[in-house]
């Protein structure tokens, strides 16, 4: 979603940027982010098309848009988290531990585990679905 948002190419990615104006418009929302979410962003920006998430980040903290929180703060309990890759566990565990409402994405493989997640009252959904949710 960072990526889409970085691009801000609305013809590419209608999707994923209604939803940020959704969220960002209603003022109830603000993307998560932690030390090791962020790690699992530079990992994946090593890859082809590069992509830096910190100027991102630092754009929408200065907007008053992001929450960051300090993952030693966390409050974590056991949660069993069974087919979600080892190498994204952080996001959906973070997300958990910090009482998230919504992941957004288009990763097929999370949206198939929701009912996973929406059992700790933390929903996985497409960016139109979060439209449809809260728009």
């Amino acid at each position: 979603m960072l990526r889409r948002l970085a691009t801000n190419d609305n013809r590419l990615f209608p999707d994923e940027l209604e939803a940020f104006r959704v969220a960002f418009r209603a003022r109830r929302f603000r993307i998560l982010f932690t030390d090791g979410i962020l790690s699992e962003y530079q990992r994946e920006s090593e890859g082809e098309p590069q992509f830096q998430a910190q100027p991102v980040l630092d754009g929408l903290s200065r907007r008053g848009r992001t929450y960051y929180l300090d993952e030693h703060r966390l409050n974590r309990s056991p949660v069993e988290l069974t087919g979600f890759p080892r190498e994204h566990r952080e996001f959906i565990r973070d997300a958990l531990a910090a009482r998230a409402s919504y992941v957004i994405t288009r990763r097929q493989e999370w949206l198939g585990l929701s009912a996973q997640t929406s059992s700790y009252g933390l929903e996985v959904a497409t960016p139109r679905r979060f439209v449809e949710l809260e728009g």
